[in-house]
């Protein structure tokens, strides 16, 4: 191989005599990934010229090598997956060579002097071996911290812009349940968390809408949330895969051109496993968990492996996986406040207190394959293929005392503080008791295939994927509701619950465990399906440049473009049952005994338990009257009828893009620079497609309506790197990034609150002119002709490599365009009856709107340090100022300050880790309470998770792990901490797992 001319300059004030092999921009094999990622080497040990061209060879990294005269000089042997970096340093091991990282792409290597010694008799010659007679281990170890951790600062160091990695051991080693919570210990990530297990990720401020999710570069399909009224648009939901077949994550935080646009906070790529990543292995992991809260123990269970035929042309590799838990979570909440005239004064009043026991049956399983073949020395093929379902059999029991205006009422009697009901006994009151039924599906299906092909001087990689995810109610949303008669006594106290994140007292003297008490019951059903898609077609072309601007070289052009389209079905059917004719409920119906420990934790004194609504016997006894036989249904089943259409819709975007960039470096200047500046322009067509009830001629009207338009948007980025020396670099970054509209914000749908639309489909105008107690005029839509938020992104980052750690410091400032915040204005509506002609009524209606400017400012800070005892840490901080212009408000999603300390021990085959997460109050995107609060601030928490490993052979180990050892109990209030609106407690949970590698 002829070494091709360009030196990189060097910064040593020693210069060596002899000859510079000037090797630069040597053709990448096409099998390989980018600089920033791992590759498999097989170098044999040989003479230092030859092992440093086939290195760079592999890694595509540019190489000025200067040696003595006449000193021949042998390197060891590199075997096995790593970044090139640590291949470098393990083939110069023990030798007399010093190198020097320069850029990305860049390494000067050069012979170490050596002071003048005296003569001193020859010794006999010993001819080199033809290979090493030890060879070294790869540098990263499987199964321990400190090397998962070591691995991912090297590749943080190494990647060409800010980001943070995540590698399988680490996901594996920290105590996480999925890839949401593994990424919670990077730097300027936090979680928010669903019913005990990591959901949503926000980055560095902003939420879960604003971070772009790929699996191995190619856009996803998200699935919708059919749980309640509440929608998530673009949210990925992490807890819809299964670790165990992940290869990791990369979490940029500045932008390149090439990049899948749509995340301004950051992108979040999925890494899977690769057939000629590696070596062959199989694994296979048993275990189960199990739930404070439940007692019963989930089983997990997964196996893994990869083939690789004996030519290393052909890999193999694929897994399975299935993990089940039960868990629980006991809820204290206040449904909503309202302003009550009591003893002639005006007061913050509570509409209801509640109390709600949340269970639910999760099970996961995930299956994988990935192909690589090498087809020729220019051409290799890939494909994997990723399946996930996440099935969640959910039960909530509810009881909810009335208060509102009953506090008014003779007898009542109330605590004010702050203006603010805390306290208060009602004699005239009513109980309702009531239960929600469900099982949700959720399909998560990504096909993916590429190639990386050679033609000329250029490096072709064609990809396309096919992603799809399907979310629907098996068994629809089942409402069994009854209600104690008028006249109930009952009372609360919060007491100190803010500070002691528990009520001190919620009771009645009503028994709660007798069913005759309950007036009939009724059934409301709500069926709803989601369907999304994703078809992507990718295509990047880069060949090597050899061009030299003044200081600048120009070594790499990038060229490409992309074309997704995307769509979105989502129907919803909303029906109130009625019993079979001749049916009479038993009172076994009501049979179910809710747990004796309920509130342990959240209700010092306390009423309970209760008797709940068995679904068997309501199952078999209600119908829909002349429209399906039965409560078990889908919304295909059923003809939609005006109300259903305008709670559907259905979304489509056509996203076009091209880009280029150009990668460079400097040289003759006092610090080497290199990065990558480049262009990418996006056009989005989108098409939205809904109707909306209206009156014509005082007959009700089913209108369609739709919605086309499109978007043109200009991205330039620029990154750039200086190696200030050998240990710190110094980053800047500058972009413009856009975030589109939730799917679910661009919806045309009207939806009012479902309690106002029963209401008023059984008591007609009536219900407008005199409200029941409880209802609510409010309703919650979308806006289609939202424009994209446009972000203004500049960074800075320093990153220091200590001898045993590292330590790390950025400032963000993003400044967002057409920031889109949900208002409430008055609309008129049309609504249906049951046996009158339709009605309308003015309805407060929730819906998104262009605003204006966003700001979002921070620093992030990471340190990790070893020591030699084996002891060590990983720490990250991050403090976030955000504020929309207009209102001043805190951006939704967003901590003002989140810290995450991991402790760890290593010693021997032992390894101990701790992980304590805390993050700041933030205010949600996700309104729980189903309409009527203005902003739900979930309030500060923190929590303890640990992990211990032991490594009972070479390839067999037993883990135990801990999560939420502290037992957080979270909370959340309406703007202001006098008005709390949740208490809520998951457990802690335990799982016992046996490991087995070959």
């Amino acid at each position: 191989m002829a070494p091709t001319a360009r030196s990189l300059p060097a910064r040593s004030a020693w210069r060596a005599p002899g000859f510079a092999a000037a090797l630069a921009l040597l053709a990448a094999s096409p099998t390989e990934a980018q600089t920033a990622g791992q590759r498999s080497f097989d170098i044999p040990a040989q003479d230092a010229s030859s092992g440093l061209i086939q290195l760079c060879a592999v890694a595509d990294c540019e190489l000025a090598f200067v040696q003595r005269p006449g000193a021949a000089v042998r390197t060891r042997a590199v075997r096995g997956r790593m970044s090139w970096r640590a291949a470098l340093e393990q083939m110069l091991r023990g030798t007399d060579l010093r190198h020097r990282f320069i850029g990305a792409h860049g390494v000067r290597v050069w012979a170490d002097p050596r002071p003048p010694v005296a003569a001193s008799p020859p010794l006999p010659t010993i001819p080199p071996p033809e290979e090493e007679p030890v060879e070294l281990e790869p540098v990263v170890v499987v199964g321990r911290l400190s090397g998962q951790i070591d691995d991912a600062l090297r590749r943080k160091r190494e990647a060409d812009i800010i980001s943070d990695v995540v590698t399988a051991g680490r996901i594996g080693d920290l105590p996480a349940a999925n890839l949401a919570e593994a990424l919670q210990r990077a730097p300027g990530v936090a979680v928010e968390r669903e019913v005990g297990e990591g959901q949503f990720v926000s980055v560095r401020g902003l939420g879960p809408l604003f971070q772009s999710v790929t699996l191995n570069g190619a856009p996803v399909a998200f699935n919708e949330n059919i749980r309640n009224s509440t929608q998530s648009g673009r949210q990925f939901r992490f807890r819809a895969l299964s670790p165990d077949l992940l290869a990791g994550a990369t979490l940029s935080k500045s932008a390149t051109p090439d990049m899948i646009d749509g995340g301004i906070g950051s992108n979040i790529d999925i890494e899977t496993v690769g057939g000629l990543d590696g070596e062959p292995f199989l694994t296979v992991r048993v275990g189960g968990e199990i739930e404070g809260h439940t007692d019963r123990m989930g089983p997990e269970v997964s196996v893994a492996g990869r083939m690789v035929s004996p030519s290393g042309d052909f890999g193999l590799v694929g897994g399975l996986a299935e993990e089940q838990r039960a868990v629980r979570y006991d809820r204290f909440q206040i449904q909503r406040y309202s302003d009550q005239l009591i003893g002639g004064a005006t007061v913050t009043a509570p509409s209801d207190v509640r109390t709600t026991i949340e269970r639910e049956d999760r099970r996961r399983r995930s299956a994988f394959l990935g192909v690589d073949w090498r087809a020729t020395a220019d051409l290799l093929f890939d494909f994997d293929a990723l399946v996930s379902t996440f099935d969640n059999a959910i039960r909530e029991d509810r009881l909810v005392y009335v208060f509102g205006e009953r506090l008014a009422l003779p007898g009542s009697a109330v605590t004010v503080r702050n203006g603010v009901v805390s306290a208060a006994t009602v004699e005239n009151g009513r109980i309702d008791n009531n239960t929600e039924v469900s099982d949700q599906s959720h399909l998560n299906l990504a096909v993916s295939s590429g190639a990386r092909i050679r033609v000329g001087e250029w490096r072709l990689e064609p990809r396309i994927s096919v992603s799809a995810a399907r979310s629907v109610l098996d068994t629809p949303l089942e409402r069994m509701s009854s209600q104690s008669p008028t006249g109930v006594a009952y009372a609360f106290d919060l007491g100190e619950a803010i500070d002691r994140r528990r009520a001190a007292r919620l009771i009645t003297g009503l028994d709660l465990t007798d069913p005759g008490l309950l007036l009939p019951p009724r059934l409301a059903v709500r069926a709803v399906e989601s369907r999304d898609d994703d078809l992507t077609a990718v295509i990047d072309a880069r060949r090597s440049l050899d061009r030299t601007l003044g200081p600048m070289h120009l070594s790499v052009l990038r060229i490409g473009g992309q074309f997704t389209d995307r769509n979105r079905d989502y129907q919803r059917r909303d029906r109130l049952a009625a019993l079979r004719p001749g049916v009479v409920l038993p009172r076994r119906a009501y049979g179910i005994i809710t747990p004796h420990d309920v509130f342990e934790g959240l209700i010092d004194e306390r009423s309970a338990p209760w008797a709940a609504a068995d679904f068997r016997w309501f199952r078999e006894a209600f119908i829909l009257p002349g429209e399906w036989d039965g409560v078990v249904f889908r919304p295909d089943d059923l003809k939609p009828s005006g109300a259903d259409l305008q709670n559907s819709y259905a979304v489509s975007e056509r996203v076009a893009a091209a880009y280029v960039r150009l990668d460079v470096d400097t040289a003759g200047l006092r610090w080497p620079i290199s990065g990558n500046v480049g262009l990418r322009v996006v056009e989005t067509r989108t098409e939205v497609e809904g109707s909306i009830l209206s009156m014509n001629g005082g007959a009700l009207e089913v209108r369609p309506v739709a919605y086309a338009g499109s978007h043109r948007i200009w991205l330039p980025s620029a990154n750039l790197t200086l190696d200030l020396d050998e240990d710190s670099l110094l980053r800047f970054a500058a972009s413009r990034s856009i975030t589109r509209p939730s799917l679910a914000d661009l919806r045309s749908a009207t939806v009012p609150a479902s309690m106002l639309v029963s209401a008023i489909y059984e008591r007609g105008q009536a219900e407008i002119d005199t409200p029941s107690p409880g209802t609510i005029f409010a309703g919650v839509g979308g806006n289609p002709h939202l424009t994209p938020y446009v972000a203004t992104n500049l960074d800075v980052s320093y990153e220091l490599t200590l001898p045993r750690g590292a330590f790390s410091v950025a400032l963000f400032h993003k400044s967002i365009d057409d920031y889109v915040q949900t208002l409430a204005a008055p609309e008129v509506l049309t609504f249906e009856t049951r046996a009158g002609p339709p009605v309308q009524a003015e309805v407060m209606m929730s819906r998104p709107r262009n605003v204006g400017r966003a700001r979002v400012d921070g620093v992030e800070i990471g340190l990790h340090r070893r020591f030699a005892t084996g002891f060590g840490f990983w720490a990250s901080a991050t403090w976030t100022d955000s504020r929309v212009e207009n209102s001043g408000m805190d951006l939704l999603g967003v901590s003002e300050l989140s810290y995450s300390v991991n402790p760890f021990f290593e010693r021997d085959r032992l390894a101990i880790n701790l992980s304590w997460s805390w993050r700041s109050a933030f205010r949600s995107e996700a309104d729980m309470q189903g309409g009527g609060v203005s902003s739900f601030v979930v309030a500060p928490a923190g929590c303890l998770d640990a992990q211990a490993s032991f490594d009972l052979t070479d390839h067999a180990q037993i883990v135990l792990t801990a999560s939420n050892l502290t037992d957080t109990v979270d909370q959340a209030w309406e703007g202001s901490r006098d008005r709390l609106l949740q208490l809520g407690r998951a457990g802690p949970a335990m799982s016992l797992s046996f490991r087995w590698t070959l």
